[in-house]
């Protein structure tokens, strides 16, 4: 499906100005900038933004109420349609450089060119066992960000999953929003040591290693846990610390430098090692928040303006 302006993408002989993989804050804040600096864009979006399973945010700017992520992502839309910019819906298979220099992205069979790309592409977050994961986490009973929603724990009790030394250090993190809290690694043995053991205890953070065998939404954003020594836990809020995969593959088909958990490295302007790639949002190694994702789509944008500008590209 293509978005408004989508007739500029016939002219193959025409490259555009940059080519963003990713519509999410990053991407789209990308696009609003180029356009509005009088570049020709093309959006890609595979509508896979992390922000579209946002429940409400309350960290974010400007929204004292709050902003439920799938109305952001609209009214940026809205936003980049009313400059004009050409949107896809879809992935790019594959994307390769040209003899002369161009980008090259075959974008659902068809082939386009650019002189520039941001990848907006974002990372998966690897989710617990529990049935229908993702929605648990639209509808808010499963948490994946402590620093964008801690606050709203509000002194409740919260189960962190996970069995890694990541689990420990969220955990800690959210000690200063509740003091009742445990880690539930759901049947796997602990990645950690007995000295961290010991200081969990010292802690008062509880390890249950039992593996899950009932959970039950209660409330409007908490769980019952029952597990398999029938230990049961009431209306906690839950958090996943399983770690993420970067959506970085179409980037290293460039020979894109990325970090040793697979995000893409960038300079002060997003800049890669590869000229005219640029890298934004959760996919670069950084904070993983909205704002965060928007000023690198602001730095990256006004980086491929200036590279046009003066003639680099």
């Amino acid at each position: 499906m293509l978005g408004r302006g989508s007739d500029e993408l016939a002219v193959s002989d025409s490259p555009f100005d940059c080519i963003i993989l990713g519509g999410g804050p990053g991407g789209m804040t990308a696009a609003i900038y180029l356009a509005r600096m009088n570049r020709k864009t093309l959006l890609v979006d595979g509508g896979r933004s992390r922000a579209r399973l946002i429940p409400r945010s309350y960290n974010h700017p400007g929204f004292p109420g709050g902003v439920i992520g799938r109305d952001l992502l609209a009214r940026m839309r809205e936003q980049i349609a009313e400059l004009g910019v050409p949107v896809v819906e879809g992935e790019a298979a594959q994307f390769e450089r040209t003899a002369d220099g161009f980008f090259k992205a075959d974008i659902g069979g068809r082939l386009v060119l650019g002189q520039n790309v941001i990848f907006a592409t974002g990372l998966e977050d690897n989710m617990p066992p529990l049935d229908h994961a993702h929605d648990l986490v639209a509808e808010g009973y499963l948490r994946i960000c402590p620093i964008c929603d801690g606050y709203e724990i509000a002194g409740r009790p919260a189960v962190v999953i996970g069995a890694t030394m990541r689990a420990v250090a969220e955990a800690r993190f959210l000690k200063a929003f509740t003091p009742t809290i445990a880690i539930a690694t759901l049947g796997e043995a602990p990645q950690w040591d007995e000295e961290t053991q010991a200081a969990l205890r010292g802690e008062n953070i509880e390890v249950v290693v039992e593996p899950l065998s009932s959970f039950t939404k209660t409330g409007e954003d908490d769980m019952d846990m029952m597990f398999g020594n029938g230990k049961l836990f009431k209306g906690v809020v839950v958090y996943a610390a399983l770690g993420v995969r970067p959506r970085s593959q179409v980037a290293a088909q460039l020979g894109v430098r990325l970090e040793e958990d697979g995000r893409i490295n960038t300079g002060a302007h997003q800049e890669t090692n590869v000229e005219g790639c640029f890298g934004v949002g959760d996919v670069v190694t950084g904070l993983n928040q909205i704002g965060v994702a928007m000023a690198h789509g602001e730095v990256a944008a006004v980086a491929v303006h200036n590279r046009l500008r003066t003639g680099s590209r």
